[in-house]
């Protein structure tokens, strides 16, 4: 089988180069590599069940998806105006999760059929997301990060565990994702699930999924499993278990970034 890759993975949001441009650029250098990318589709789906994710198959807000050569699926519709945001909490420089992904990454190659191709993701990208990808109109972005900021700084900071790994994926089998999974802490981060669903609600924006299974992503592929493929990986495999402190939570609106502390931080 051919070894997992080093090239990163499009962050699973991404967001318009332009600071002042709107969803007319999708499509944008990444801050690292230049390379462009998209909003890509989330893992939904575990081999053995739903796990909560991005939506709505083939496609989105009536439009069709872009498929993109290497598997990934653009799953925002363009909007002429329109921001795209994400909600998240970064774990790229949590201790030990380099090797949990490695674990986690040579677990999932050992059991996939020859030809399939890892993508890894790489530290910085990798993250927790705490709300659907959203899209605001200008005038409404300065309202919403002030909202978040109210809302998140009564959440105090807490301890998660990540450990163990699995493979899921996505609605529509475009995309399927090896990730570790959060084992402790899942109450606290249900928490600010909660938080920031409030403040969406203001903008009409959908709240997080109702079925949440968190967790880091740390390579993906493009498909789903075969039912061979999907028997072998049906159960969670073993990784180290990574601590990390959460201090803050991190949001992007189009190619502006957000750093929202939480009490006691």
């Amino acid at each position: 089988m051919e070894a997992p890759t080093s090239n990163a993975l499009a962050a699973l949001v991404s967001y318009g180069d332009d600071p002042e441009s709107p969803d007319s650029t999708l499509q944008q250098p990444s801050p690292k590599f230049g390379q462009p990318v998209a909003i890509l589709d989330a893992p939904s789906q575990s081999v053995g069940g739903v796990a909560g994710g991005s939506g709505d198959g083939a496609q989105a807000g009536g439009a069709m998806r872009d498929r993109l050569p290497d598997g990934r699926v653009r799953s925002f519709p363009h909007v002429e105006g329109n921001y795209p945001g994400h909600a998240f909490i970064s774990v790229g420089r949590a201790q030990g999760l380099v090797e949990a992904g490695i674990e986690a990454i040579s677990s999932a190659s050992n059991l996939l059929g020859e030809g399939r191709k890892l993508h890894t993701v790489l530290g910085d990208d990798r993250h927790i997301s705490v709300s659907r990808t959203f899209a605001l109109r200008r005038h409404q972005i300065e309202s919403l990060v002030q909202d978040l900021k109210t809302q998140l700084k009564s959440i105090p900071s807490f301890e998660i565990q990540l450990s163990g790994s699995e493979v899921l994926t996505n609605d529509d089998k475009t995309r399927s994702f090896v990730v570790v999974r959060l084992t402790a802490g899942v109450e606290k981060m249900r928490s600010v699930i909660r938080a920031v669903d409030r403040t969406l609600a203001r903008w009409q924006i959908e709240p997080y999924y109702a079925q949440q299974k968190f967790h880091v992503s740390v390579a993906w592929f493009a498909g789903s499993p075969s039912d061979e493929e999907g028997a072998a990986l049906s159960e969670p495999r073993a990784t180290s278990t990574v601590t990390w402190m959460v201090k803050s939570v991190q949001a992007k609106i189009g190619a502006r970034s957000y750093n929202f502390k939480l009490r006691g931080s």
